[in-house]
């Protein structure tokens, strides 16, 4: 029940569906962080090959077309025509994010594409908001990592150029309570 809860709670406050959108059709996706995997059914359910990877081993099920690993992405193999990383860099310290962001860029083909949907911290209000609800889920224990690492959109998007995409970045946070920003890269 409290696992279902969560779910429900995430797709009624988190903007998948915006996020699915930047999805190439049929791909094959590697969703680092999956949790309970919603955005990799949803993904499924618009035609791609999903790989779900999380350390959470609480939250991994097995769901049908979907390979699912209890792991960090170091764990994996092979190169994917996406990659999607879904509120998971602020539960990084940031002197971590550019190895990881080098590890992400090995897993991805030539020209693939890099999803990564984060909290905008220079909306205040909103960011706050999120902080507070963060703080109670780990209180909780519903998510791995103490970490509260963010960074401004600019930043993050220069962060990303240094690692060789090119990337964009959008608030896709219209109609929801926090500060959501999409970013997506294209692997030069």
């Amino acid at each position: 029940m409290r696992a279902r809860a969560h779910v429900l709670i995430r797709f009624l406050t988190c903007p998948f569906l915006r996020v699915l959108r930047h999805l190439p059709a049929n791909a094959t996706l590697l969703d680092v962080g999956a949790g309970h995997g919603l955005f990799s059914v949803l993904a499924r359910e618009n035609g791609a090959k999903p790989t779900a990877i999380d350390p959470d081993a609480r939250k991994v099920r097995k769901l049908g077309g979907i390979k699912n690993v209890i792991g960090y992405d170091d764990c994996i193999r092979g190169t994917f025509d996406a990659v999607a990383i879904i509120d998971v860099l602020y539960k990084m310290p940031i002197n971590d994010w550019d190895s990881f962001l080098d590890r992400i860029r090995q897993r991805l083909k030539p020209g693939g594409t890099l999803l990564i949907k984060e909290h905008d911290p220079t909306a205040r209000i909103r960011h706050s908001w999120n902080r507070v609800q963060e703080r109670l889920a780990s209180a909780l224990h519903l998510t791995l990592g103490e970490s509260f690492s963010y960074e401004a959109p600019a930043e993050f998007a220069a962060r990303l150029g240094r690692h060789g995409f090119s990337a964009t970045y959008q608030r896709i946070d219209r109609g929801y309570p926090h500060a959501h920003i999409l970013y997506v890269a294209k692997l030069a």
